[in-house]
């Protein structure tokens, strides 16, 4: 079961990456390209986007094992709690401000808000209110200031962001996955009253980008053959962003091998074990630039040994807007910040000295 679900994730990232963006006025397939290279360049905007599980079914084996019980516990609790993230991000100096909201609906609904603040080389989260769990006066609504290059050593990581790098690499992963899926097969335009969108959005074109029970056996032939053995190899040629993404070159070498030699085993699995019983995309486009995008993700995978199950399905929607305007940050950057180090020590301080 636990090779089922390795496979499951890795498939639905790659997809995942493949749907993230579009723009206008062109053939779906070429919207893709142009809008996902438009966004990477834009030099600020806001975005809103929320999130949410509409179903999760995991395993018992694997809930019961140490990282994944861990695991299945916080995934249990925001199964139909809803996220949303109110953001706005500046390329140069590199800036994003954040507000996170967490909803956790029951008989006594939780609510978190947790601002955040990330440069280049630090993050600023600030210590939320949390019910039921009163924290000392000195430290709630302070902000944690942590060290990304500190941070990133302690963990064999490259120091600093390096947004062009990222860039770039991302650039030359979507172009690999975009050329494989058949633009008639996967893309289509629907009508603005077909797709769903918000009332007051105005776009220019619309693209839908669907992944379906009829194309799905295709589709694992398309990712599985052609797209993840370039994907490694686009991450084989930039040791620089391997680094970046904490993986050694060995590791993705070994990836490469081990996918060739178990292909027609993952296929199988895929095949027979994986069910894609929707994977949608929807996204509006307005002046060149993804203006709005909507998912719908439902995915179940079974172990037929065990009779194992394991399903997850997830919605989100994703709103830009003052694309390249100056941004308006709603806080300074806090100059009474503490660090992880001082906030550990107050914990194990006594109260009182």
């Amino acid at each position: 079961m636990k090779k089922v679900q390795k496979i499951a994730v890795l498939l639905l990232a790659v997809i995942l990456v493949v749907i993230a963006g579009c723009s206008s006025g062109k053939p779906p397939k070429e919207a893709v390209q142009s809008a996902m290279t438009k966004i990477a360049e834009a030099d600020s905007y806001a975005v809103k986007m929320s999130f949410g599980l509409d179903e999760l079914e995991i395993p018992q084996d694997a809930a019961m094992q140490g990282d994944a019980a861990a695991t299945a516990a916080i995934v249990g609790m925001i199964k139909d709690a809803t996220i949303t993230v109110d953001a706005v991000y500046q390329k140069k100096p590199l800036r994003t401000d954040m507000n996170m909201e967490i909803v956790l609906p029951g008989d006594m609904e939780m609510k978190l808000t947790v601002p955040m603040i990330l440069t280049e080389e630090t993050l600023y989260v600030k210590i939320p209110q949390i019910p039921m769990l009163p924290l000392p006066e000195t430290i709630t609504g302070k902000f944690i200031k942590i060290d990304l290059k500190e941070l990133a050593e302690q963990q064999g990581a490259a120091g600093a962001l390096d947004l062009a790098k990222q860039q770039k690499l991302g650039k030359e992963i979507s172009e690999v996955l975009l050329k494989h899926f058949d633009e008639k097969t996967y893309f289509s335009e629907p009508k603005a009253e077909e797709a769903g969108l918000p009332a007051d959005l105005k776009p220019d074109q619309i693209i839908s980008f669907e992944i379906n029970e009829a194309n799905y056996p295709a589709t694992v032939d398309t990712i599985v053959k052609q797209v993840l053995p370039e994907v490694l190899d686009v991450l084989l040629k930039n040791e620089a962003s391997l680094k970046s993404l904490n993986l050694e070159k060995a590791d993705v070498e070994k990836m490469k091998k081990d996918l060739e030699t178990n292909k027609a085993d993952i296929l199988n699995t895929l095949k027979n074990d994986v069910k894609a019983k929707s994977l949608k995309v929807t996204a509006a486009i307005t002046d060149g630039y993804l203006s709005y995008q909507a998912g719908k993700i439902s995915v179940e995978a079974s172990d037929k040994e065990s009779g194992q199950n394991m399903k997850l399905g997830l919605h989100y929607d994703v709103a830009y807007s003052n694309i390249n305007k100056a941004p308006s940050f709603a806080n300074e950057i806090p100059t009474d910040a503490i660090t992880l180090d001082e906030l550990t020590q107050m914990f194990q301080t006594p109260a009182g000295l």
